[in-house]
């Protein structure tokens, strides 16, 4: 790999964003809080809190995106998933969002639950939802990805299809689900370049927090777990420390190696862990800084 073949914003900078879950209760609600004043410091491109994970509802979506715009001068992200909606709630939710000054959105179907169909608010594809906000107003759009395949798409080159159709449609980056391996990332950089993919591909990054439910959870999603990652975890017993530790090399090694194959920007979905984000972070900003850039490679002299 060449150092620059992985670079998705060419800019030559470190680009961070962040994802913070929902918090339950008074006191998660001030850790993240406080979380995300901390990590203002690393100058974050955006942040957000996911909402609709495993079909929950979008109540508080709004509160907790105002919330974190009157926080820190972060420009803060709204996610917006269709299956909570119908197109014409859809349509006036993403107003409200604009008027209250959410101008970035991450758009996806979220998790269909029970009696949402096929979770696309009466648009006949995600696409052309995208569509239909870029022409209410201008927003920044992300949208998702698979390194590993969609858990419901029928191939990679499906998958790789409708990725082509929200770019197509006007989404400005596309962030990919987390995934551990940093080969399947590369794998999937080239087949969507070649495939005439040319939006930002963020790699998304999970530290992970509690191994026993990351295992579960990427099982529902689709996201492979390492094999030899059991055998860390377990090595540290008991001990949460000693898992913290085991959880900080796995995200710092996975960063680096990012940044070592010119990748200049990444997403963390931090779990409202501020200690591992923190460390993934600088991590990932020391390794891109001490890579070498083609400006400075000197053409060697002739003998």
């Amino acid at each position: 790999m060449s150092s620059a073949s992985y670079s998705v914003f060419k800019s030559g900078q470190p680009e961070i964003s962040l994802e913070y879950f929902p918090p339950r209760g008074l006191s998660a609600e001030r850790g993240l809080m406080t979380g995300a004043h901390a990590l203002r410091r690393f100058a974050p491109s955006f942040q957000t809190v996911t909402f609709g994970a495993g079909g929950s509802a979008t109540e508080g979506s709004m509160d907790w995106s105002t919330r974190l715009q009157a926080l820190n001068e972060v420009p803060t992200a709204s996610h917006l998933a269709l299956c909570h909606f119908d197109r014409d709630g859809f349509l006036t939710f993403a107003k409200e969002l604009w008027n209250a000054g959410i101008e970035r959105l991450v758009v996806l179907r979220g998790d269909v639950g029970e009696g949402q169909g096929d979770g696309l608010a009466g648009f006949a594809s995600v696409a052309e939802a995208i569509a239909a906000l870029k022409k209410l107003y201008p927003f920044d759009i992300s949208v998702s990805a698979y390194p590993e395949v969609h858990p419901r798409a029928p191939s990679f080159d499906s998958d790789l299809e409708v990725l082509l159709e929200k770019q197509a449609a006007g989404a400005d980056r596309a962030i990919t689900q987390y995934f551990f391996d940093n080969e399947d990332y590369y794998r999937f950089v080239d087949k969507a370049r070649e495939a005439g993919v040319r939006i930002p591909l963020v790699p998304g990054i999970i530290p992970i927090s509690n191994f026993e439910k990351i295992k579960e959870f990427s099982r529902n999603c689709g996201a492979s777990v390492p094999e030899h990652f059991e055998a860390l975890y377990q090595a540290a017993g008991d001990d949460k420390a000693c898992h913290t530790d085991v959880s900080r090399r796995i995200v710092e090694d996975q960063v680096r190696d990012l940044a070592r194959n010119g990748v200049d920007g990444i997403h963390i979905y931090t779990l409202n862990r501020t200690d591992l984000t923190a460390d993934a972070i600088r991590a990932f900003e020391a390794e891109f800084e001490g890579q070498p850039k083609e400006a400075d490679f000197k053409p060697a002299l002739a003998s």
